[in-house]
């Protein structure tokens, strides 16, 4: 009976995130209320807080709940670069761009991060967790570099900070594009877009004297 209740707590739990995907998305984070969120899980408010502290605990479990698994991801990797770390990369980042064209709630929780969010302090608590978020990806994808660099997979010369930094910038940067102007078919193109961009750090010139 305890597990069937914590079975059944799971599931009230996923059906308010999934509201809140829905509620966050039609009226923004700002304008969206807990009534709002409860009205569409046809459930009470009481049984947000019962799972929740309060509007701000929905956003950033929402957002947890679709950037855990990509996170969980680059943790195994910079762990454990193996043998072809710059495989693997490319074959991650290009798995990433997949998840994002054909996963309706990951591709829901972007566009509501990129072009819902409005300033509050909701959005200005959980963006603060999200830039250490990013600059924690950033420290683990420089790691998997160094490691691409000692095996030759990279030339000696690159600044493997700053090509993490290209790297996040490249990647977030065509999930954006890709949901403003929906021109491709992404999940497509994933594998040539993550290629290209390793060719050009396979070929990067040394950087000039600061």
């Amino acid at each position: 009976m305890a597990r069937r209740t914590k079975e059944q707590a799971e599931q009230t739990r996923e059906q308010l995130l999934d509201a809140a995907e829905r509620v966050f998305h039609d009226k923004g984070v700002t304008r969206a209320t807990l009534d709002d969120i409860a009205r569409d899980a046809g459930m009470t408010r009481g049984a947000i807080y019962w799972h929740f502290k309060n509007k701000t605990d929905v956003f950033k479990a929402m957002c947890d709940r679709a950037c855990l698994p990509m996170q969980a991801m680059l943790d195994t990797l910079a762990a454990e670069p193996g043998d072809d770390p710059l495989g693997c990369l490319t074959r991650d980042g290009a798995r990433i761009l997949r998840q994002v064209a054909e996963d309706p709630h990951l591709l829901q929780v972007f566009e509501i991060i990129l072009f819902k969010t409005e300033f509050s302090e909701v959005a200005a608590e959980v963006m603060a967790e999200e830039a250490e978020r990013a600059a924690s990806c950033r420290r683990q994808l420089a790691t998997v570099l160094r490691a691409a660099q000692a095996l030759g997979q990279l030339p000696a010369h690159l600044d493997c900070d700053l090509a993490a930094f290209a790297l996040n910038s490249f990647i977030i940067g065509c999930i954006r594009e890709w949901l403003e102007l929906r021109e491709f078919d992404l999940a497509a193109r994933a594998d040539w877009l993550m290629a290209t961009f390793y060719a050009g750090l396979r070929h990067a010139p040394p950087l000039p004297p600061s």
